[in-house]
């Protein structure tokens, strides 16, 4: 069993691509590209001036290929080297005190959530012990921080409502936010 375990955490692991919704600019003067290479052209407006986001901008994200994360920037498809931008969620510009840092409020993304292939299940009970909620359906993402810094767990046993499911990951509602826990520490609970 514990090796079975094992080799499904590698798994995860080895697949595991940042599947957050979002990517927050972390450079200044950063380039957009139309391709995802340090060789593709840099995106310019309509005057031929280079365009840079703001740092700390937070733009929409469509995966990740290779070095570089596919962006929504104005409504035209770019790429953003990984060096200048990390997986985010929207809501985390400001977090004022006793508020979650990291994740999104129930209410706006609850609203967007995305069609998935398979139905997800209505809640999903904690199987683990300080099991992380993630920011997005990746390893990589951001563990949910309480505004002191503190990893936020859910208690084992404790039963979350379920709004989708992206890859190995459930999306969930916990303390009216929405976060992202692995399928490897929780269960459909019916």
């Amino acid at each position: 069993m514990k090796k079975l375990l094992v080799i499904a955490i590698a798994m995860v692991v080895a697949l595991a691509v940042s599947a957050a919704d979002y990517v927050k600019v972390t450079g200044t003067n950063v380039r957009l590209r139309h391709q995802p290479s340090l060789q593709g052209a840099i995106h310019k407006d309509a005057k031929g001036n280079t365009v840079y986001p703001k740092k700390g901008e937070v733009l929409e994200s469509y995966g990740e290929f290779g070095d570089f994360y596919k962006v929504n920037y104005n409504g035209t498809e770019l790429f953003i080297s990984k060096q200048f931008a990390t997986p985010t969620v929207k809501s985390v510009n400001k977090v004022p005190a006793g508020k979650v840092k990291g994740a999104a409020q129930t209410s706006q993304k609850a609203s967007t959530v995305k069609a998935e292939k398979t139905a997800a299940p209505a809640q999903v009970m904690v199987t683990g012990t300080d099991v992380r909620l993630r920011s997005g359906a990746s390893l990589k993402s951001p563990a949910l921080q309480d505004a002191n810094g503190k990893n936020l767990h859910p208690a084992k046993g404790q039963v979350l409502k379920c709004v989708g499911q992206q890859g190995d990951f459930y999306k969930v509602v916990f303390g009216g936010l929405t976060a992202y826990i692995s399928k490897q520490f929780a269960v459909p609970a019916e």
